[in-house]
């Protein structure tokens, strides 16, 4: 076998090991008791909710998709789009559905397995089960993410070489056609993570509202028919919906570099290799995270009788650690072999990456954990009020931005120049795009302790509704304890990376416009295109926040109302209340609230493209970006801090006080901004881009007949 097959089918080694290894994990989970009927009965209910909520998000989305498909057809009939880009488009948004199904059902099945384990044999055992189904989910990723792209890269690879020996030209229709996959994959995950954004914080503010401060209600109390409908949205918005966003940054990583590498080295010996790069290093990444996963779980296992909250975090984040130092070190003799010594600068770029992203995780750290300055202040203002206790939290929010762009623009300054930018410019934009690839490919570990943090909260929800011991449900808020500050660096890790990868992608376009067309200046005071662009590209995440906010506002609204009527009937003994109505009042709401988000996100990039003409295009891009980025850190880290505070105020014991209603009123302001908007920016700042890219020829060619350039 050559040097160059063997490299060709690495990502599927990679893929397999990962599934087999997934395989297993869900395997040694459902071997686990699910404990009572009763138990079995709650977990049963939550999965069959978020089942029927995927479905008839399915139905939604199917209609986008045949409309997208008919006008990928047209694309396709006039010559802007090659026929394969259909199946390209429609394979990505297939997957990125499946592997929201496939997280839904890992989580719900083994949630009443994490409190029987609670209940039996303690954290350390509830510990190991939670961390092995989520592991589950993250290996899940890797495999699809790794068998998507090389699978698509090996096969289109094959079939244009039969035409033509033109290794150039094949790799070039071959790049092409990859973005679009990035399209379906995005597509779907926005439906997925800003849909079931809208549904759990939905159901998170009534229940918590009504049951909380107006009925006084423990969290998850039985009595509380709004919290099946709460639990349900963990699954379909933090597990689904984020599996389905991390597979869509992932590729669209992975595809920039593909395609920025292609420019780059059109012209040298390595240019196949330089294309084959971006999923070696992925695929580096899902063996680190493997690794890592294994001596986490042996660390648990040696703590398992005396585990704590501290010795806990401390392992997962020790896993983390291990995870990128690992993938540095694979990546440089992945480099040094495949690209030769004289580009030793690549390996560099991507450790800029991938440190880049584990600092903008200890960023969000610092601005969301308990135990540092910005939430211990935001706890104190909980003695004032609900006032001052949001306006310190949106403050502090407001705060966090700084370091995290600080950190990207390092990241990209660092990669563009040490990848020597200032002589070589196509190889500078292809260092960045490596470092976003690096930042990525700690996926698989983050996703793994993203999605451990909604199954130790179902955990919980599960052990107050069957009404077990006390001790349980302290045990299983330690899990969450420890789940509040895993969730929080992954999500940190994502925005960060969707900002990097962003950029790759704005490079992409940029690039794609210079292959079609020349004259391209983007200078804002001689063509005041520029600037409408730029401004309609900083106005464009206000728009979706507006709508997405609203959406969940509306939605919060009708079932405060249900819950308030339902509460006093079973308060009083006249009814057992209806968890389904819940379920059907946010999945309506939902289902509604994305719509208008679905139609801007393809059309508007489109018509800017037209209108006001490619450079247009790109200044949307960099507006959407800039404002995009700022906005989904300060609401994920104002969001987060503001739940954190409240955690920790239940945790000492202060449930009930007025400044426990004040963080439960700060909370529900809170939810929406870090669960559903700031989400929803990482998928939207991408997805501009990877529309524009696959546009471009599109625009080039409309807007040249209505304007020069």
């Amino acid at each position: 076998m050559s040097g160059q097959m063997f490299l060709r089918i690495v990502p599927f080694i990679g893929s397999a090991v990962s599934l087999i290894l997934a395989i297993i994990f869900a395997v040694l989970v459902n071997r686990k008791s699910r404990g009572s009927k009763r138990m079995e009965e709650i977990s049963n209910s939550i999965f069959q909710g978020s089942r029927a909520y995927l479905n008839q998000q399915a139905r939604i989305m199917l209609i986008f998709f045949v409309v997208l498909v008919a006008i990928l057809g047209v694309m396709v009939k006039f010559g802007y789009l090659y026929f394969a880009s259909i199946l390209a488009f429609a394979t990505g948004m297939g997957f990125s559905l499946l592997i929201g199904y496939v997280g839904m059902w890992i989580s719900t099945t083994s949630n009443a397995r994490v409190t029987n384990a609670a209940k039996e044999k303690g954290l350390g055992e509830a510990m190991n089960v939670a961390i092995t189904a989520a592991s589950a989910s993250g290996l899940i990723l890797a495999a699809v993410a790794l068998l998507f792209t090389g699978f698509w890269f090996n096969v289109l690879f094959w079939w244009y070489g039969r035409e033509s020996a033109d290794m150039v030209a094949n790799l070039l229709k071959v790049v092409n056609i990859s973005v679009t996959f990035t399209i379906g994959a995005s597509f779907a995950a926005f439906f997925m993570r800003t849909g079931g954004g809208i549904f759990t914080k939905a159901a998170d503010m009534g229940a918590d509202y009504v049951g909380k401060v107006e009925s006084g209600l423990r969290e998850d109390d039985y009595r509380n028919p709004a919290t099946i409908a709460d639990n349900v949205g963990d699954n379909v918005g933090d597990v689904g919906g984020m599996k389905a966003d991390s597979l869509e940054s992932w590729l669209g990583a992975i595809v920039a570099a593909e395609f920025l590498g292609f420019l780059a080295f059109r012209n040298l010996a390595p240019l196949l290799n330089s294309v084959l790069l971006p999923m070696l290093i992925s695929t580096a990444g899902a063996v680190a995270s493997i690794i890592a996963i294994f001596v986490i779980k042996l660390i648990i296992r040696r703590y398992k009788e005396n585990a704590t909250v501290s010795i806990l975090t401390s392992t997962t984040l020790a896993g983390l650690l291990i995870t990128v130092g690992l993938i540095i070190a694979i990546s440089y003799f992945i480099v040094r072999y495949t690209m030769g010594a004289e580009y030793n600068f690549l390996f560099l770029a991507s450790t800029g990456g991938i440190v880049a992203g584990f600092l903008i995780g200890w960023f969000t750290l610092l601005y969301t954990d308990s135990r540092y300055r910005p939430t211990r202040g935001i706890m104190e203002s909980a003695k004032s009020g609900p006032a001052t206790y949001v306006v310190n939290g949106l403050a502090y929010g407001m705060e966090s931005t700084i370091l995290p762009a600080l950190t990207v623009i390092a990241a990209m300054i660092f990669s563009f120049y040490i990848s020597h930018g200032q002589t070589d410019f196509q190889m500078g934009l292809y260092g960045v795009a490596i470092s976003a690839v690096g930042m990525l490919a700690t996926a698989p570990f983050v996703v793994t302790i993203d999605v451990y943090g909604p199954i130790s909260d179902n955990a919980g929800g599960i052990a107050e509704m069957a009404e077990l011991p006390h001790e349980v449900r302290k045990t299983t808020d330690k899990l969450d304890s420890v789940g509040n500050t895993t969730a929080a660096i992954g999500k940190g890790i994502l925005i960060g990376s969707a900002a990097v990868t962003a950029l790759a992608l704005g490079q992409a376009y940029f690039s794609q416009v210079e292959l079609l067309t020349t004259g391209i200046v983007l200078d804002f005071i001689k063509d005041p295109r520029i600037l409408a662009g730029l401004f309609i590209g900083v106005i464009m995440p206000f728009f979706f926040t507006s709508i997405l906010l609203g959406a969940v506002g509306k939605a919060a609204n009708k079932v405060v109302q249900v819950a308030r009527r339902q509460i006093k009937g079973i308060l009083a003994g006249k009814e057992k209340g209806d968890p389904k109505e819940f379920i059907t009042i946010v999945t309506r709401s939902a289902q509604r609230g994305i719509l208008i988000p679905g139609i801007a996100i393809f059309v508007i990039p489109t018509l800017v493209g037209i209108f006001l003409g490619p450079g247009g295009v790109i200044a949307l891009i960099i507006g959407t970006l800039l404002s995009g980025f700022a906005q989904a850190i300060f609401m994920a880290n104002a969001g987060g801090a503001m739940d954190n505070a409240k955690k920790k105020i239940e945790e000492e014991g202060r449930s009930g006080t007025d400044e426990h209603s004040a963080s439960v009123v700060g909370d529900t302001v809170g939810d929406p901004m870090k669960d559903t908007a700031g989400p929803s920016m990482n998928i939207l700042i991408k997805l501009i881009s990877v529309v524009a890219i696959q546009t471009a020829v599109l625009v080039v060619d409309l807007s040249g007949k209505l304007f020069h350039f």
